[in-house]
């Protein structure tokens, strides 16, 4: 029957087993999305029958769980989750369930959870730019490039990928960002801590990620991962002052990366906020992943 435990550094290779045969496509069934956040959702897991299982630590009566994960047929798993909570006298309730999953939950109370969709991209869109579509960004990537070489001369500006040679100036750049940019809310807060902790761990968790820089100043940090068919973008910050940035190392990441078999680019969300939600629709979406809570009668 199912035991959970709370997540620890030791339980990396399990996530990244499972999470690599997870067809969701949501950046929550993520090797970043499980991991990195554990701490701040307070995740604890069990593996039963081949399946990974996920749930938030709560003193509450209601539990949140996560559609489970590996060999079990989902509609089997999630009876198992219901003798749990049975069992256990509490209240199950499904969180960040994607759209593809609500077949599971017939009967159910469901609802969407707004702000929280997945912005879905076609790689070669990203990868290219190109159409009509694509003007604007592909303007400011241009007047980037343009400036970049107008102030320092051509070749200045160099896209690299993460490695033990650069991981120091990867620190760096994100202590400088934070000092030009801050926001007072809790999920940056947040962020922030995710984001110091997987640079300093970055070779074991498995990510890849990438610089941009202008002569040796990096301007631009990006980190993400492939799992099945889609790159997902976590992170990806560049300082102000460098009008088109984003869009260069967003570019540069994606040629580097979207390679082989994938196809399509994860954002992420917009959690509500307008700004990002404008962004994120600049780069035209070809479908938005939208995730649900669903309480268990």
């Amino acid at each position: 029957m199912l035991s959970f435990k709370k997540i620890e550094s030791s339980d990396l290779e399990v996530i990244k087993k499972y999470m690599q045969q997870q067809a969701f496509g949501t950046c929550d069934y993520t090797v970043f999305g499980i991991y990195l956040w554990s701490d701040y959702y307070s995740y604890a897991y069990c593996v039963y029958k081949d399946t990974f299982f996920l749930k938030r630590l709560s003193d509450d009566t209601v539990h949140d769980f996560a559609v489970p994960v590996g060999r079990l047929p989902v509609v089997t798993a999630i009876e198992y989750i219901k003798e749990y909570c049975k069992k256990n006298e509490i209240t199950p309730r499904f969180y960040f369930v994607p759209e593809t999953a609500l077949e599971y939950f017939q009967g159910a109370d469901i609802k969407q959870l707004d702000g929280w969709s997945d912005y879905i991209y076609n790689a070669e869109d990203l990868k290219t730019l190109r159409g009509h579509r694509f003007n604007k960004k592909r303007n400011r990537l241009n007047k980037f490039i343009k400036n970049c070489e107008n102030c320092f001369g051509s070749n200045c500006c160099r896209f690299e990928p993460i490695t033990t040679e650069n991981i120091e100036e990867a620190k760096h750049f994100f202590d400088v960002y934070l000092t030009d940019y801050t926001k007072q809310e809790e999920h940056f807060t947040a962020e922030s801590v995710l984001i110091r902790r997987v640079l300093d761990d970055f070779f074991n968790i498995g990510q890849s990620g990438g610089l941009l820089f202008i002569k040796d100043k990096p301007v631009a940090m990006t980190i993400g991962e492939v799992i099945g068919d889609t790159l997902y973008v976590h992170v990806e910050k560049a300082l102000r002052e460098y009008e088109g940035a984003y869009e260069a190392i967003n570019y540069a990441y994606a040629n580097q990366n979207a390679t082989g078999d994938v196809q399509f680019i994860n954002r992420e969300e917009d959690m509500g906020d307008e700004g990002l939600r404008q962004a994120k629709m600049a780069y035209n979406p070809v479908k938005l992943i939208h995730k649900y809570e669903i309480m268990i009668p």
